[in-house]
C-alpha cells in the first residue's frame, strides 16, 4: 500500500537535507527553493525514503531496475567479483565478466548483431554509435558521410552528440552552438502529426518518407546515419506506426546510411519482446543499450553491431575503433549485468511484460475520461499520459500552469512516483518488471485521485 509523506523531518533528515542542498548537485534540478527527499532503501517495486515514507516505484527509479530493487543475487555477484578482480581495463587485453556479457547479449539479439561493445551508460553508447558509424564510412573510403538524421521529440543523453541529436528544445538551447550534420525530421507522433495527417485516413506515412527527402536533399554522400530511440522515450513515450520503421530501413539501406536505434529504454523487455526494435519491425546496423543491461545495479551500457560494420573495422591499426574509456569492460559492472540478466531469463521477465503490461496499458487508458488528459499510449510495461487544454485542440496548457508537474506531485504526496517529462506535458509510467497488480491498481487509483484535483484546482 503506497503511503503519502510524513509531516515532520528527522534530525537526520535536516543535517541529510542541508548537506544535499549544501555540496550535491544533481542532474536537471532547480536547487533554489528545493524541498530534498532523500531515499534510503528499497525493496521490490517500492522504495523508502529516510524519513520512512514509503513509495510505489512506477518509474524503475529511471526506467531503470528492471528486475525490482533488493536482489540479493546480484549483490552477491558484485562482492564475488570484487574478491577475485575489482578492476581492469580491456584495452588489447580483457577480463572474464566482459567476455561473458558481450557473449550473452550477442545471443540476446537477433540475427548477426553479434559484436558488443561495452559502456558505462546510454549517453555514452549513443556517443559511441555514432562516432562509429562515422568511422565506419571512413574505413570503407565514404568519409564525406558524417552527416545524422535525428527526430524531433529525441532524448539520447547529454554529451556533446547527444545533446546535438536532442529534439527537445530545453535540453539543448542552452548549449548552442551544437555539433554541425545533425539534421532534425519530424517525429512519428500520430497524436501531433507534423504533417496534420490522421493515421488510418489521411496519413501516407510522411514521418517515414521523409528519411529519403532529407537523404537527397543533402546528399547520399554526405549523409550516414539515421539514430532514432525504437520507441521515442523522454518526448513523451510515443510509440511508431508499424509501417514506421521497416520503411525507414528500407531507405537506409538503398542509400548506404547504417540505422543506430536506442533501444536504452526499450531494451531488455520493457515493450514485451528483448528488444523493441523486433517487436516494431526495425533492422538496425547499431543498437544502444544501458538501464536494463544491469536493472541500474551497476552504470552499464553498450553498443550491439552487426557483422558487416564489425568488419570494417578489422585490418591495419589505422582501421581500429579508435574510441573507448578508463570503464568500459568493468568486472564488477560486468558482473553486475550478468546476473541481471541471468535473473531476467530465469523469472521470465520478458514474458511477464507481454503479460502484465496489457494489464498495465487498460487501467491507465481510464484515465482518458478525464478533460485535461488528452492522449494515454504505450506499449508492455511503459506509458505516457499527455495533458491538454482543450481535448478538441489538443492545445497544452501553457508552462506556467504545469499540469503535468502539478499531477506528479499530487501522486508523489499519495505515494507512487511517476515522472515528468514531453517537455513538461506528459507523465510516463514504467515500473519494475516484477510490480503485482494490486500496486499497478494503485498507481492508477492514485493518478485518477491526482488528475482530479488538478482539474478542480484548474476549474474544468
Amino acid at each position: 500500500m503506497a503511503k503519502g509523506i510524513a509531516e515532520e523531518p528527522s534530525r537526520l533528515g535536516e543535517q541529510l537535507a542541508e548537506d544535499f542542498l549544501g555540496h550535491l548537485w544533481p542532474p536537471f534540478t532547480q536547487l533554489q527553493g528545493l524541498k530534498p527527499v532523500i531515499m534510503e532503501r528499497a525493496e521490490g517495486a517500492v522504495v523508502y525514503d529516510t524519513e520512512g515514507n514509503e513509495y510505489i516505484d512506477a518509474f524503475a527509479s529511471l526506467w531503470t531496475v528492471n528486475v525490482g530493487h533488493g536482489r540479493q543475487e546480484i549483490f552477491d555477484a558484485i562482492k564475488a567479483q570484487m574478491d577475485k578482480l575489482a578492476i581492469y581495463h580491456i584495452f588489447q587485453i580483457a577480463n572474464e565478466p566482459s567476455i561473458k556479457l558481450a557473449a550473452k547479449v550477442a545471443s540476446l539479439m537477433p540475427g548477426d548483431l553479434d559484436h558488443v561493445f561495452l559502456t558505462l551508460g546510454g549517453g555514452e553508447s549513443v556517443e559511441t554509435a555514432v562516432k562509429m558509424a562515422r568511422q565506419y564510412h571512413r574505413n570503407r573510403g565514404n568519409g564525406t558521410k558524417y552527416m545524422v538524421l535525428y527526430r524531433d521529440r529525441s532524448y539520447h543523453g547529454t554529451t556533446m552528440t547527444s545533446t546535438s541529436a536532442q529534439g527537445l528544445t530545453v535540453n539543448r538551447q542552452k548549449f548552442e552552438p551544437l555539433l554541425p550534420g545533425f539534421i532534425k525530421l519530424g517525429a512519428p507522433y500520430c497524436y501531433r502529426c507534423a504533417w496534420g495527417k490522421t493515421y488510418g485516413e489521411d496519413c501516407r506515412m510522411e514521418c517515414a518518407k521523409v528519411v529519403e527527402q532529407e537523404i537527397l536533399f543533402y546528399g547520399p554522400e554526405n549523409v550516414g546515419t539515421m539514430l532514432g530511440e525504437t520507441m521515442i522515450g523522454t518526448g513523451g513515450v510515443i510509440p511508431p506506426p508499424p509501417e514506421y520503421w521497416p520503411m525507414v530501413c528500407e531507405t537506409c539501406k538503398a542509400y548506404d546510411v547504417l540505422v543506430i536505434n536506442d533501444e536504452v529504454i526499450t531494451g531488455f523487455g520493457r515493450s514485451g519482446t528483448w528488444f523493441g526494435f523486433e517487436q516494431f519491425g526495425s533492422d538496425p546496423d547499431l543498437v544502444t543499450m544501458a538501464k536494463g543491461l544491469s536493472s541500474g545495479y551497476l552504470p552499464l551500457g553498450a553498443v550491439g553491431a552487426r557483422e558487416h560494420v564489425f568488419q570494417a573495422f578489422l585490418g591495419g591499426a589505422d582501421k581500429a575503433f579508435m574510441s573507448g574509456a578508463t570503464y568500459n569492460g568493468h568486472p564488477l559492472c560486468s558482473a553486475a549485468g550478468l546476473a541481471n540478466l541471468e535473473i531476467i531469463e530465469r523469472d521470465k521477465l520478458v514474458e511477464r511484460c507481454a503479460e502484465v503490461g496489457p494489464y498495465l496499458q487498460e487501467g491507465l487508458r481510464t484515465l482518458r475520461a478525464h478533460p485535461i488528459v488528452g492522449d494515454v499510449r504505450g506499449v508492455g510495461m511503459v506509458a505516457g499520459i499527455e495533458y491538454v487544454s482543450d481535448k478538441a485542440t489538443r492545445e497544452w496548457f501553457p508552462p506556467s500552469v504545469g499540469a503535468a508537474l502539478k499531477v506528479r506531485d499530487e501522486a508523489f504526496k499519495r505515494g507512487v512516483f511517476v515522472r515528468l517529462l514531453g517537455g513538461g506535458h506528459c507523465n510516463a509510467i514504467a515500473p519494475p518488471f516484477i510490480i503485482s497488480r494490486e500496486q499497478i491498481d494503485t498507481i492508477v487509483r492514485v493518478l485518477d485521485e491526482a488528475i482530479g484535483v488538478v482539474e478542480r484546482e484548474l476549474g474544468y
